[in-house]
Formats: C-alpha cells, structure tokens, sequence
C-alpha cells in the first residue's frame, strides 16, 4: 500500500538522520577531550576543498596530488591518534543499520534507483504486521497433507463424483494458479465454500502467505470484524491508531482481501449493502491496480442468495471463481489422532 511505503521512507530518513546526528554527537565529545583531532578535521575540510577547487580550476595535476597526498597524511595522523587512545577507526563516522545503503533505503547505479535489500526486507515485515495473517508455523502449501481427505468417492455423502481427496489437489492446484497469474486482468477472485473444518481457511490463508512473500499487501479479516470497520468509517470513528477513513481505504486498495466466515456475522440490511459497495470499489480499483478478493464462507450460492439477496449473490457467481471444499471435520479428525 501506498500510506505503508511513505511510512517506510519516513522511517529511513529518521533512521539516517539519527546515525549522522550521533555520528556528529560523539565528534563533538571527543573533539573536547583531543583537541588536535578537531584540528585535523578542519584541515582535512579545507583540504578537500581545495582539492575539489583544483579540479574545477583545471589547475595543474602535481597541484591536486599535493592536496592528495595531504589529505592521505592527515586520514593517517587522525588514525594513529585514535589508535593511540583506544578509539576505533571508524568511531567518528555514522554508525548505519545498513552499509550498503547508508539507511537511505534505496541504492543508486548508473543514475536508477532501486530499492536496498533491507527496505524490501522491513516492507515484507510490515505487510506481515498489518495482515492479520499469523505465520504460526502451521499455515502455507509446505503444510499441505491431502491424506487428512478421504480417497474414497462417497457421491450420496460429499454430492461430487471424486474423493475430496481428489477434490482439494485439484483446488491446491488452482489456488497455486491464482498465485501464478495473480495480477492478470482475467484472473477472477475466490469463492471458497464448504463445510466447517475442510480447510477453507488454511488455502486462503496460505494464499495470503505467498502474496505477501512476492511483496503483494495482503488484509485477512473475519466477518465479524469487517463490517465494525466499514461501520467506524461511516460513524467517522478512529481506533487502533488509525482513522476509520484510512483503514477503509486499505480495504479497497489492499492487492488481496481475504473476507472469512462470511455468513457468521449478525444479519441486517445495512451490511448486505456495506459488502455490495466494497465489493464493486474493489472491482474498480482492480481495474487500475490489482485488487483481487477471497471469500470463504458454509454458505453454497443456493443458501447465500438465501441468506444475503439476489444482487450480492449475483455479483459473487459473476465475479468469483468458485472452489467447494468438501471432507470431513479435520480440526476433529487431528483431536481424534492425538487420543
């Protein structure tokens, strides 16, 4: 998100201007205590001057090499006077996070500038903070076992002709193919549906961690703390140190919403309309920058327009891709196996 990457360079500009001012803090004390350092640093100043000055000047070579050959005398003196009392070589400059970039966050070559490793590495660390989505160690396709499905084809019990077995390879497989294409203009979003406990979560989730890995900003939210956050944006009410207009804007900006257990929530009027207005600013903003939205819910289309209305299920079959999920009660079956 946008607002994430201001925060960031605001961030490495304090970062910098912190490591110079300490840099300059602890010259300044020791200037006090070795006096001659101070001046070797104002002759290192006007040496450097002076050199830069010769170049411009287009005054002989010998000229600069002298103000060179100074310059490499004084850097010498300077060290041998801080050997001498214990001090590092390098106590007077900046103490930078980052030595690559100098905390700029950003590294220059042959005039482009692209971002240092570091920046993409605290990005990722704040796409994880603001996702919702805890990496707790047993979320994302590593973790992936289809042996918790049955093999067998029950059509009466599980109302498909292949296994669920069968059934959730086939899914992981496409959930990897909406990763793949994710910012294609045909890919469509996700309408995961089932009964509780096949998994729905763990596949929108371990979608979300892949994202978020390729850089791509990802909000998890449940639906019974979405719509509070739509409501605040209405009421105009902040909380959790930020306002209600900002975090609804990242709901609409965010490159992946993930919306669970739709159908959970308490039921009014007011929130089928609340998820009939995201849904189709999200699908403008997809348009211009990729916005894709999951959905999991135990609500199949038949009891979805039952349980909302016909426009919010329309609009769900017309702009989703649906995945049924269907099994047993895997929460219940790994209870059973730790007996």
């Amino acid at each position: 998100m946008a607002d994430t990457r201001r925060s960031l360079d605001i961030e490495f500009e304090r970062k910098r201007d912190r490591a110079i001012f300490d840099a300059e803090r602890r010259k300044q004390e020791l200037f006090k205590k070795i006096p001659e350092l101070s001046d070797i640093d104002t002759e290192l100043s006007l040496a450097g001057i002076r050199y830069a000055q010769s170049l411009l000047n287009d005054n002989t070579t010998s000229c600069a090499d002298e103000y060179l050959r100074k310059i490499d005398m004084l850097n010498k003196k300077r060290e041998y006077i801080l050997s001498a009392n214990n001090i590092p070589p390098d106590y007077l400059e900046p103490a930078y996070s980052c030595k690559t970039c100098e905390d700029r966050g950003y590294i220059s070559d042959n005039g482009a500038s692209y971002p240092c490793s570091c920046y993409n590495k605290l990005y990722l660390e704040h796409l994880y903070k603001i996702s919702n989505i805890l990496d707790d160690g047993k979320t994302g396709f590593e973790y992936f076992d289809e042996t918790w499905y049955s093999d067998k084809i029950d059509s009466k019990k599980y109302l498909i002709d292949v296994s669920p077995r069968a059934q959730i390879q086939a899914i992981k497989e496409q959930c990897l193919e909406f990763i793949d294409k994710f910012t294609d203009e045909n890919t469509k979003n996700l309408y995961l549906h089932g009964p509780t406990g096949t998994g729905k979560t763990f596949m929108a989730k371990s979608i979300g961690l892949e994202l978020l890995k390729a850089g791509f900003s990802v909000l998890y939210f449940s639906a019974t703390s979405l719509f509070p956050i739509i409501q605040k944006y209405r009421l105009n009410i902040d909380g959790d140190g930020i306002s209600g207009e900002q975090a609804y804007k990242n709901l609409i900006s965010t490159n992946l919403l993930i919306l669970d257990d739709l159908g959970t929530e308490p039921k009014s009027d007011s929130k089928y309309a609340e998820l009939l207005s995201l849904l189709e600013q999200r699908n403008a903003q997809d348009r211009i920058r990729t916005a894709k939205t999951i959905i999991a819910s135990n609500l199949d289309f038949k009891r979805l327009v039952q349980e909302y209305n016909q426009r919010i299920g329309s609009r769900i079959i017309g702009e989703f891709q649906t995945l049924q999920f269907v099994g047993d009660d895997i929460r219940i079956l790994k209870k059973l196996s730790e007996l």
